[in-house]
């Protein structure tokens, strides 16, 4: 869904219609999510988490922010969020997230991702204010996610362990851990633009050293097969 913004990395909606077991990958990522009767942030995740379908699912939507935007977003590092899901009263304040959600709730299936992105890009979140250092590595890893730590600390001038404390901080995890993700999800949208690239293909295109590598990295952060998470 194209709904943009500064610290947004992207909008998203379903109708409902979801699997029974849901397998939810890490994105590097903090998210505002109306499940349909609730509003609540879930944070940056280390791995993927499986998430069962309740017997009825309504439609639900969410704005996912760009990795160490939490503290833009929510006022929180995210450090503090990583691996968690919460009631979003519990970030925002009480009458934040009550007004948020009686707007949530009195709006359109088909408005409420809008109404979600618009309160994503107002007040403090109405411009790209991460920690520089955080956004450049972030922004470095996303086109390339085999850049050693060694070289992104002496780009911004920190020592690898003044590095690597920041980005955590901020972010939910280290630059390492970021950029096996980020070099997962990468794998995902390259085999999702083309069924007929294979593994081996997917693998390399995504900078994997090879279709073993791509295999050891979904076993660890996926908990699944490169066949089955790829669907090859």
């Amino acid at each position: 869904m194209e709904l943009r913004g500064p610290i947004i990395d992207a909008v998203w909606a379903s109708d409902g219609s979801w699997p029974d077991d849901l397998r939810i990958l890490p994105d590097g990522g903090a998210d505002l999510i109306w499940t349909g009767d609730a509003l609540v942030v879930a944070g940056p995740d280390r791995a993927a988490r499986m998430v069962r379908r309740p017997p009825s699912m309504p439609p639900a939507c969410g704005v996912r922010f760009l990795p160490g935007a939490a503290r833009l977003a929510f006022g929180w590092s995210g450090e503090a969020l990583v691996d968690t899901t919460v009631p979003a009263a519990e970030v925002l304040g009480e009458r934040a997230a009550d007004d948020l959600t009686r707007r949530l709730a009195g709006a359109p299936p088909d408005g409420r991702p809008r109404l979600l992105a618009g309160w994503a890009v107002s007040d403090r979140r109405s411009r790209d204010h991460r920690d520089p250092v955080v956004a450049h590595v972030a922004r470095t890893l996303r086109a390339d996610p085999s850049r050693r730590v060694a070289e992104l600390a002496g780009e911004v001038g920190y020592s690898e362990r003044q590095l690597r404390r920041r980005v955590q901080t901020e972010v939910g995890y280290p630059p390492k851990l970021l950029a096996r993700i980020l070099r997962l999800r990468r794998a995902v949208e390259i085999a999702g633009a083309d069924p007929a690239v294979s593994l081996a293909d997917t693998a390399a295109a995504a900078g994997y050293v090879d279709q073993a590598h791509l295999g050891h990295e979904v076993a660890a952060l996926a908990d699944t097969t490169p066949a089955m998470l790829l669907h090859r």
